[in-house]
């Protein structure tokens, strides 16, 4: 099939971006990439902050908004290589597929973004265009983005996530909790000495998983699964250990807060001693030696169709041909800051699907890539005729 060149550089900018490996708090060749790239095409100013996050900036020749567009560098791990058909990291060009980590989750995003933003023509650009390139998302989901957002005035933001170009105005939240078990060491000879918190920390994953998951009408399910348990003294011999520490991922619904998420878990266990909850504490270093830690909470949120920002939105993807429908993502992404917490108008956009994301064999499909690639330009065509508040 012949491609233009526009979308053949798209394409082979892709590959390019896969066939580095960009875990998290690894993104600096990806960052490089991406930097190199812009630099290459029409932005006014390209840069790098001290997280490591990439920013290109863009002024339109019209007057509008301030619009900023985000997609995250950073992968999670291959942990099972031999499990592959193509090379994890090859970012091959085979079946009318771009092969590897991070195609769809969420480089694919990224590569059309910068190519479509970077190259419409400034006649037809309106306001302000930032695309980001962020860093820590697997991590800590919107602490990157937050950081160029508090020093960068916007009007709204597009996130870029596998969303199969479908238009999403809302996500489900997430939140790590820590319950810890105490108990008292003793030589496993002799058990009854001690107080094994392993027999405590069943009792309450058993309450746990017998409490029925909230439901919502738009978000459905507050899903909550374990995800990691350990045990003090560790490593350990022939010792009864003194503590038992479980984690648990939860899938936040709208309106949960830390405080009513940590309420709710707590009243599980009234009638039990020696036990405590907490929001886990997630750290990350960046790749420019910055070390990271906030608390790992990160809401829902929901943007009401009406708005203007969401109306413009549609009409932009539906001139690039795209079902102008909306939904919500059962996923947590980057607009947990902009939108939860922030309170900026935000959708999530992007080509290829969320079953994609984390999966052996990952890829995007070249005319996946090109339905956003064309999308992008669309959005970058009307974003910026908002009405300006």
């Amino acid at each position: 099939m012949a491609y233009t060149k526009l979308e053949e550089e798209t394409i082979q900018f892709l590959s390019q971006l896969v066939q580095f490996v960009s875990l998290s708090g690894e993104e600096q060749l990806v960052a490089g990439a991406v930097e190199a790239k812009m630099k290459t095409l029409d932005y006014d100013e390209v840069r790098r902050d001290d997280y490591g996050n990439v920013i290109g900036y863009r002024r339109g020749g019209l007057p509008g908004a301030a619009i900023l567009y985000d997609s995250h560098m950073d992968t999670v791990m291959v942990a099972n290589p031999e499990e592959w058909s193509h090379a994890p990291w090859g970012g091959e060009i085979i079946d009318g597929k771009i092969w590897g980590r991070g195609a769809s989750d969420t480089k694919g995003s990224l590569a059309a973004m910068v190519m479509a933003l970077g190259s419409l023509p400034r006649e037809e650009l309106a306001g302000d265009v930032y695309v980001v390139g962020t860093v820590g998302e697997e991590i800590i989901e919107g602490a990157s983005l937050a950081h160029v957002l508090n020093s960068t005035k916007v009007d709204g933001v597009i996130i870029g996530e596998p969303t199969d170009c479908r238009l999403a105005i809302g996500q489900k939240g997430r939140a790590r909790m820590d319950f810890i078990a105490h108990g008292r060491a003793a030589h496993t000879a002799n058990p009854e000495e001690g107080e094994n918190p392993i027999d405590k920390a069943v009792e309450m994953l058993r309450r746990v998983r017998a409490t029925p998951q909230k439901q919502d009408p738009i978000f459905g399910a507050g899903v909550i699964e374990p995800l990691l348990v350990s045990s003090k003294p560790t490593p350990s011999t022939s010792t009864v250990p003194f503590e038992c520490t479980f984690s648990y991922d939860r899938r936040l619904l709208l309106g949960e807060t830390s405080e009513s998420l940590l309420a709710e878990c707590r009243s599980l266990f009234s009638d039990l001693k020696g036990w405590q909850i907490e929001m886990h504490e997630a750290s990350f270093q960046t790749y420019t030696g910055l070390e990271l830690s906030v608390p790992d909470f990160h809401p829902a949120w929901l943007m009401n169709e009406s708005v203007p920002f969401v109306q413009v939105a549609l009409q932009a993807v539906e001139a690039a041909g795209i079902d102008p429908r909306t939904y919500v993502v059962p996923y947590c992404t980057n607009g947990s800051a902009s939108a939860g917490e922030l309170g900026l108008p935000t959708i999530i956009f992007g080509p290829s699907t969320i079953r994609m994301a984390h999966a052996v064999d990952e890829h995007i499909e070249i005319e996946e890539l090109l339905r956003g690639l064309r999308s992008f330009i669309s959005l970058g065509r009307e974003m910026g005729k908002l009405p300006m508040p």
